[in-house]
């Protein structure tokens, strides 16, 4: 469970570079950060070598400076080890005399949602909890240069903007899955990987190893193990610069956000976009107003074909129309001349109404209220004409009772009930397979495929509903 990594040689003046830069950024953490009488500060911490690192040292501060320091653990159950783990860090506090709690989560891939997420969102999720149970105001975690150096490269190869590429900021306040009174803090991030290491082997800090760091099917991982040592070969201290470039975008991240602020005084009302205002607005500082009004309320940046979404469907809808977006947990709608969000909230019950969509060239769009997405891939064989699903107007709708559709132009159409039941689709879960209608036209019916009478083209488009968790078959 120890530290197996070969010792590095010893450099006395790298580790105390980097002891004294950890202790000047948590001084400047806490001449920002204005802490309640009684208030704590915590460590989040895994056992693994930077965690433990940030405990030694923040345990070191804490008794100088007459902090009261609280070390939480969060154990997912991921990894055989974990109760190791866990045993690991409460022993460690045991013996540094300090305040130690846990929470164990149970992760689960929810929906469309990947496993990193959900990992992601369960362990602030816990922390949160401990955060409140103990008056915690100032979490510090124990992320560090070489963290950052990967997190900006990352975000720039997924093709991320000002926000990727800015990485983490020192002081994080209002973080989206804390509470409101507590503020995120990482004063590592002025050390680097091999500096952490040093001072781990010079004060004989104990720590865990995680295999699932060393697998490189993480990307994550691969970017650390086999593209660093490349462009480290070739442009030594890479991690520094990339470090000094995300505070310059970080400046201008702020600069943006300022004019977000600016123009969402003009443009909110009550927690609602009001769309008339943002016509007055370039096309550049709508996207960036929805980018931060996105932000502020869900605490991630929509991507760029979902900003497109955002503008274009809601912006330019007529008046009459009223269109949903789903993004991630949250559902975007026009209504009243105003752009309202709020969390998906999934019925046990499948829709009865009808469901207005725009379809502007995105793979695929989720539709939570049904539980499913539904997809649109391109074919170099024959398939639905473009222009037709662009051009609209688009609806789904549930079933009614009676409705035909043609699958093959040799045979005659047929009765969606007869076509379920041949198929073995449960009476139970038809419901949940909505009908694509394009006008007054059956388009698409979930589950069995696209109409033959509506224009074709080659190449087309295949319409596929995709259903989350659901078993459609009998039986």
């Amino acid at each position: 469970m120890a530290n197996s990594r070969k010792s590095l040689p010893l450099n006395k003046s790298h580790t105390t570079v980097a002891i004294t830069a950890y202790e000047r950024a948590l001084e400047a953490i806490l001449a920002r950060v204005v802490l309640s009488d009684g208030a704590a500060i915590a460590v989040a911490c895994s056992g693994g070598l930077d965690s433990a690192v940030l405990l030694n040292l923040s345990a070191d501060f804490c008794a100088r400076s007459g902090h009261t320091l609280h070390v939480f653990h969060v154990h997912h159950g991921l990894s055989p080890n974990a109760d190791q783990w866990l045993v690991h860090v409460q022993n460690e506090c045991q013996r540094l005399n300090l305040s130690f709690d846990a929470r164990k989560v149970h992760v689960t891939t929810i929906d469309q949602h990947g496993p990193e997420n959900a990992a992601r969102r369960a362990r602030y999720e816990a922390l949160a909890d401990m955060c409140t149970t103990h008056r915690v105001e100032l979490l510090l975690t124990a992320h560090h240069q070489d963290d950052q150096a990967e997190t900006i490269l990352l975000q720039s190869l997924r093709g991320s903007g000002l926000p990727g590429w800015s990485g983490m900021a020192e002081i994080h306040r209002e973080h989206a899955l804390l509470p409101a009174t507590v503020t995120l803090a990482r004063p590592l991030l002025a050390c680097s990987r091999q500096q952490l290491e040093q001072i781990a082997q010079k004060r004989t800090i104990d720590h865990i190893v995680d295999e699932s760091n060393e697998d490189a099917r993480y990307k994550r991982n691969a970017i650390r193990h086999e593209i660093f040592p490349v462009i480290e070969k070739h442009f030594q201290g890479f991690t520094q610069a990339l470090a000094r470039s995300s505070s310059h975008f970080q400046t201008a991240q702020r600069l943006l956000d300022e004019l977000a602020q600016r123009d969402l005084q003009s443009c909110q009302k009550e927690g609602e976009l009001h769309l008339e205002p943002m016509t007055n607005l370039s096309s550049d500082r709508i996207d960036n107003l929805l980018r931060y009004w996105v932000y502020s309320i869900t605490g991630s940046y929509p991507s760029q074909a979902q900003l497109y979404q955002l503008h274009h469907q809601m912006l330019h809808a007529a008046n009459d129309t009223h269109p949903l977006l789903y993004i991630g947990q949250w559902t975007f709608q026009r209504e009243r001349g105003c752009l309202v969000i709020r969390p998906n909230v999934v019925s046990n019950q499948p829709p009865t109404e009808s469901l207005a969509l725009v379809w502007k060239g995105e793979k695929h769009i989720d539709i939570p209220a049904w539980r499913g997405r539904l997809m649109f891939e391109m074919t170099d064989n024959e398939g639905c004409d473009r222009d037709l699903l662009t051009r609209g107007p688009l609806t789904l709708r549930p079933r009614g009772g009676g409705e035909r559709l043609k699958l093959d132009v040799r045979r005659p159409s047929r009765s969606l009930k007869n076509l379920y039941q041949e198929l073995g689709v449960a009476v139970s879960l038809r419901p949940w397979l909505p009908l694509l209608y394009a006008g007054n036209q059956l388009l698409f019916a979930s589950g069995l495929g696209t109409s033959c009478t509506l224009p074709r083209s080659s190449p087309g488009i295949r319409l596929e509903w995709q259903s989350w968790g659901i078993d459609t078959t009998e039986g």
